[in-house]
């Protein structure tokens, strides 16, 4: 049994040997796949998440529609109704400005890929991972979640968003009951 490890270590060792003994493609042919690859505006697109983010938890209003392009989607996938446009955006964080306090984005990670044409979703999108923070005025209690934006960015602006974020551990660090679900339709 003991010979099993060293075996796949071994196998494991001579792949790389071998793999590592063919010469490389220079470096544009590994970011190239048919569906999808790095864009040259990778930079651009992460800073126009990072800069759209921002503006979002500062509840700055002009700073959000300067960030977004014509047609605007947001979309917080655990709540269809909560899709929107930017103007429900703004509203929408002009209340949270209101029941919150020292709200802050913390990017963890973003990655920025286009999607080729001829796919479901062509286009440069970037996945942005990161805690939101800030205070629940009416209790005082910090909270931190963790979160998931997936942004569609065309010309430098915002075209769609969706966001992914656990809704309950919100509700569990500030001691609250979560609202009942709404019955199935």
């Amino acid at each position: 049994m003991r010979l099993q490890p060293l075996f796949l270590i071994g196998a494991a060792a001579s792949l790389l040997l071998i793999a590592c003994s063919q010469p490389c493609p220079p470096p544009p042919e590994h970011y190239s796949h048919p569906v999808f690859s790095i864009p040259e505006e990778t930079d651009a697109n992460i800073a126009a998440v990072d800069n759209y983010l921002h503006a979002i938890v500062k509840a700055d209003a002009e700073a959000i529609r300067a960030a977004v392009g014509p047609g605007f989607y947001s979309n917080n996938t655990w709540l269809p109704a909560d899709s929107t446009d930017v103007e429900g955006v703004i509203t929408r964080w002009q209340r949270n400005d209101s029941t919150r306090a020292d709200q802050t984005v913390k990017k963890h990670f973003a990655q920025s890929i286009r999607v080729a044409e001829g796919n479901d979703y062509p286009g440069d999108w970037v996945q942005y991972w990161g805690d939101y923070s800030a205070t629940d005025k009416e209790s005082g209690k910090p909270f931190t979640v963790k979160f998931l934006a997936d942004a569609q960015v065309k010309d430098g602006k915002l075209v769609k968003i969706y966001t992914h974020y656990d809704r309950l551990s919100i509700f569990r660090q500030l001691g609250k009951t979560p609202p009942e679900a709404e019955p199935a339709k």
